[in-house]
């Protein structure tokens, strides 16, 4: 069985929530640098920067499973 396909997706994913994840970052550092002016808005980024990195990683495991997955059909 060939996870080609799948693994494209989950690399696609992950490559969309870095840059999501750079993007949040920037404006993190930014806000850090204007204290006391936006914390609410600094803390809905977190919260947000946090779930993506929980995406991130729960889409690493995702592709190693698979990788996995693909290494132990193609030994049967």
């Amino acid at each position: 069985m060939d996870f080609t396909l799948e693994r494209k997706q989950v690399h696609e994913l992950a490559n969309h929530l870095t840059i999501v994840q750079g993007a949040v970052k920037a404006v993190l550092k930014s806000l850090d640098q204007k204290k006391g002016q936006y914390d609410d808005e600094k803390a809905r980024l977190e919260k947000a920067n946090d779930y993506i990195k929980k995406s991130i990683e729960s889409l690493r495991e995702l592709r190693a499973h698979i990788h996995a997955k693909s290494e132990e059909l193609g030994k049967e």
